[in-house]
């Protein structure tokens, strides 16, 4: 199975419905299930403040905490962006010539995998 670690509070966000899509500086070709890990890294203070201002207690880290698929990878244009909801903005990083990926049919794994998570797209 393909893993993608994501950053908290990104991940609580995709679990809470505000988050559907992850913004990476580069494009995939992969479309199908993947799992989503949680990697360990604490919160930086501007990610910390973003968990406060949505109200996100209890950021589990360093574990696989949702399943979903893969089903596109758009480049990140000026309309694209102004498409997206506040929260969807909030969560990521939208500079134009990035890429966002889209998750959908999103599914909590409980309970949590513990494993340590690597860099891009990894196998489980």
């Amino acid at each position: 199975m393909k893993v993608l670690t994501i950053r908290q509070p990104y991940v609580h966000a995709i679990l809470s419905g505000l988050k559907h899509y992850e913004t990476r500086s580069w494009k995939t070709n992969y479309r199908g299930k993947l799992l989503i890990h949680a990697g360990a890294a604490k919160l930086s203070p501007e990610l910390k403040k973003l968990a406060d201002e949505y109200h996100f207690t209890n950021l589990q880290t360093g574990v696989i905490l949702l399943e979903c698929d893969l089903t596109d990878c758009i480049l990140i244009t000026e309309d694209f962006k102004q498409q997206q909801s506040k929260s969807e903005v909030d969560f990521g990083d939208w500079s134009v010539g990035r890429y966002a990926w889209e998750i959908g049919n999103i599914k909590p794994i409980n309970p949590p995998i513990k494993i340590k998570g690597q860099l891009g797209i990894w196998n489980f």
